[in-house]
């Protein structure tokens, strides 16, 4: 219990430092002005809230941002995962860190439990746990706002341990399926995305604990899985499968969906930590991580050659459109490229080289306490060599690539520091407590160093106090709908005053929308982008003020979508925009095509007969099933976790 909590007491010490509060959300450190945390979670977690708890109803339709579209159909809003519910309890900000420390609990305790099921010893545990919930890559995507990725991440050992207990367990076969499908659903409703990846592994290590020892006859297990995953999902796939067809997700490239693909340079991150805002290229896993996972691989006698399969067939995947074997599957598989960002199948590396840390350790402390065993010349040899190694690196990143001077000296010195324990245990100059205790040291403080590089919190004052006088005057002007081609006004700031945004940021799009958006601001579409419209020249967040600058508004088809006012960072000449005022270096136009509207706003108001949308009673007709499909899935929720705790309790005969 005192490891635990010492293991608690260090990520709590860790998000503190990093300026976890209350009233703040997670931001990347390098990051000036946007996080998927506001951009995204915050205001779905705040509408949310209001649908339910100030107008009484359920949240299908959302009007504030894209024009109008649907909200419990988006996978990415989060409806259809239980704990996203949570928001009906506390302030929005309060709710995202209550979910961060919530799934970083998950994470942990998933590892936890699933090293110990395959008798690792407890110090092996603990390093394993430490280093998932700790690995940079996955503390970079809660910076980056990606809080579905930790959401699916800490499902995941959950996952790989309800597979394993299926086997080594003889219980009752409902029981095992509840539990899988359970957490299979709870994986797939985090992230559709991730649990791609997830899934794939899953299978993979449902061969070999099933299949190769022989154990086929535990499949039956496995019967109802999927109809109850079905089930206990379908508030995510019906309506999913319902809009597919009006949505620009079966329209991407696979040079769309390459995006963020792995380069063979990036290997070099595997021994230096690359620096923000490149989170999904980061391949940084831990140098004494990827040492001891490493040693792992090459000590063990049954599945050297799987793992070293697993390692490679990820790479090559990660590396997407620089690599054959991922085009070659986008060609097989076109459902593939729904999956976008190849680098993410990283993520399994991510889940596995933490538990394979564990096997390193424990393999070291055994070999310490057990004095009849001799270490051979060429493993000393290996470690001087891995040393060396490190060294040259850290040299290379400071004189050659000009990277900063933390990053070399850091990778100079946890390299050293981790050799000099390799060697010191070797010698059996410190006993196993004292390796675990400085490795354990080393691996947190290498983490620890690594993740705060990459996130911070940020409060309302940063996010949204900055927009309330613009947000202010656009209510007092009773703006209908607007649109900005700079993003000068910021979704979460649309949401707490209830605006309407003509465009927006979310990866789910109606093709009619996007249309609609590209003849309205004269922005081209030529390519999948979750922004709308595309910021246009922008490089980097302070190139946003200067987004678009060349695009010529049509102002009637602006007026069809009841767009009454246009801001932007920068004056706009344009016969029929006429300055309305200038807030904080925003200029705001009022759209004279516009025609001001008394009858009441019938949802969704897009122009009747705009080609590739559905009609209003089709769209009623969708959100009908929608509210059908939640309800069918809640009720399934409650009856199999109801089933299984009376299963989980239920006295043996």
């Amino acid at each position: 219990m005192r490891l635990k909590l010492t293991l608690v007491g260090l990520v709590a010490g860790f998000l503190l430092l990093a300026g976890m509060r209350p009233d703040a959300v997670p931001f990347l450190r390098s990051a000036a002005r946007y996080s998927d945390s506001v951009t995204a979670h915050w205001p779905n977690a705040l509408f949310l809230q209001e649908s339910v708890l100030e107008r009484g109803e359920f949240p299908v339709w959302r009007e504030t941002t894209m024009g109008g579209q649907p909200f419990a159909a988006n996978p990415l809003n989060k409806t259809s995962y239980p704990l996203q519910w949570l928001a009906l309890l506390f302030p929005p900000s309060l709710h995202l860190n209550i979910l961060i420390v919530l799934h970083l609990f998950l994470a942990g305790s998933g590892m936890w439990v699933w090293a110990r099921s395959l008798g690792l010893r407890t110090e092996a545990i603990a390093l394993s746990t430490v280093t998932y919930v700790m690995a940079p890559r996955l503390i970079g995507h809660v910076g980056a706002g990606h809080l579905d990725v930790l959401y699916a991440l800490a499902w995941w050992p959950w996952l790989m341990w309800a597979i394993r207990q299926s086997v080594i367990q003889q219980e009752h076969w409902l029981k095992i399926s509840l539990q899988l499908g359970l957490i299979g659903a709870s994986l797939l409703l985090a992230d559709v995305r991730v649990s791609l990846f997830a899934f794939v592994s899953g299978v993979v290590y449902g061969i070999v604990v099933f299949i190769l020892p022989g154990n086929r006859r535990q499949l039956r297990y496995f019967a109802l899985l999927l109809p109850i995953m079905f089930v206990l999902t379908s508030a995510l796939l019906v309506p999913l499968v319902m809009w597919q067809s009006y949505i620009t997700r079966g329209n991407i490239t696979s040079n769309d969906a390459g995006l963020f693909s792995l380069e063979t340079v990036h290997l070099l991150g595997l021994i230096l930590p690359s620096q923000p805002p490149g989170i999904e290229t980061l391949t940084y896993l831990g140098l004494p991580v990827l040492t001891l996972g490493m040693a792992a691989i090459f000590i063990s006698d049954r599945f050297k050659v799987l793992l070293l399969m697993v390692v490679v067939g990820v790479f090559l995947y990660a590396l997407g459109t620089n690599s054959l074997l991922w085009n070659t599957l986008m060609k097989a598989i076109p459902g593939l490229l729904w999956f976008r960002v190849p680098a993410r199948a990283w993520l399994i590396l991510v889940l596995l080289l933490p538990l394979l840390a564990g096997y390193g350790l424990q393999w070291l402390l055994n070999w310490v306490e057990d004095q009849s065993l001799v270490i051979v010349p060429r493993v000393k040899l290996g470690v001087v060599a891995w040393m060396a190694i490190t060294v040259i690196m850290g040299i290379f990143a400071l004189l050659v690539l000009r990277l900063p001077v933390v990053m070399g000296l850091a990778t100079l010195v946890i390299g050293l520091v981790l050799g000099a324990i390799l060697l010191l245990a070797f010698d059996r100059r410190i006993n196993s407590r004292q390796v675990f205790v400085f490795m354990l040291a080393l691996v947190f403080a290498d983490l620890a160093w690594t993740g705060y590089q990459w996130i911070t919190w940020r409060g309302p004052e940063i996010w949204l106090d900055g927009q309330r006088t613009l947000a202010e005057r656009l209510v007092e002007a009773q703006a209908d709908r607007i649109y900005s081609p700079t993003y000068s006004l910021e979704q979460q700031v649309v949401e707490v005053y209830h605006l309407r945004l003509f465009g927006g940021v979310d990866p789910f799009q109606l093709t009619g929308i996007v249309k609609a958006v590209e003849q309205g601001s004269g922005v081209p579409s030529t390519k999948y982008d979750p922004v709308l419209p595309s910021l246009m020249g922008v490089r980097s967040d302070g190139d946003v003020v200067r987004a678009n600058q060349n695009a010529i508004i049509d102002t009637v088809v602006l007026a069809q979508w009841h767009v009454s006012h246009v801001v932007a960072a920068y004056p706009i000449e344009h016969s029929r925009l006429e300055l309305l005022d200038h807030i904080n270096d925003v200029y705001i136009y009022t759209n004279r095509d516009y025609q001001s509207r008394t009858e009441n706003i019938n949802i969704p108001d897009w122009p009747v007969g705009w080609p590739s949308l559905p009609d209003r009673e089709t769209v009623q007709n969708f959100n009908q099933i929608t509210m059908l499909t939640y309800l069918i899935s809640g009720v399934a929720w409650v009856i199999s976790i109801g089933a299984f705790i009376f299963l989980k309790f239920k006295p043996h005969a």
